[in-house]
């Protein structure tokens, strides 16, 4: 019989500190051994989030080109503006001017859908460079920057905020 080495990996610190982050928010939004439902339950999405959210999903792999706004290639921006226009919905094109048009909402109140931004390494706090898609609990759907393609990955600390593209 042989013998089998196990290699320990050492996780990113920052892997850590989204997990962990993710499950303090879960804790604390937990209602175990409540009878009422918790009042701030996100709704389910509308049918225009569902198809923005399966538009960018469908672009998962492709890569990222800065200005790029579709069909093989996107930025953090183009992908979402294509993403809402597939659902009928007309957003800014830059970051800068989705956050300063669109809607803001409480980081408690994002569903899938709506937009995250960060500053990003051509924006500010007051006019973010970065912009992503909440696909999910936790979750977020961008193309992030030259030589990684499209994803779906955790939603990261140090979000200026959330946005709600949708109509109101």
């Amino acid at each position: 019989m042989g013998r089998f080495r196990y290699r320990r990996r050492r996780m990113h610190p920052a892997v850590i500190a989204a997990g962990a982050g993710l499950m303090l928010v879960a804790a604390a939004h937990s209602h175990a051994g409540t009878a009422a439902p918790a009042a701030h339950a996100a709704a389910a999405p509308s049918h225009a989030a569902s198809v923005a959210v399966a538009f960018a999903r469908a672009q998962i792999g492709k890569p990222y080109q800065w200005g790029a706004t579709g069909q093989g290639a996107f930025d953090c921006s183009g992908l979402v503006q294509a993403a809402w226009s597939a659902a009928g919905v007309s957003i800014a094109r830059t970051s800068q001017n989705q956050w300063a048009t669109e809607r803001h909402i409480p980081a408690s109140q994002a569903a899938a859908g709506d937009l995250v931004f960060y500053p990003g390494a051509d924006g500010t706090w007051t006019a973010p460079g970065h912009v992503a898609m909440v696909s999910g609990p936790g979750q977020m759907i961008e193309a992030y920057a030259t030589g990684y393609p499209i994803r779906e990955t955790l939603i990261r600390s140090g979000a200026v905020g959330f946005t709600d593209p949708e109509p109101s």
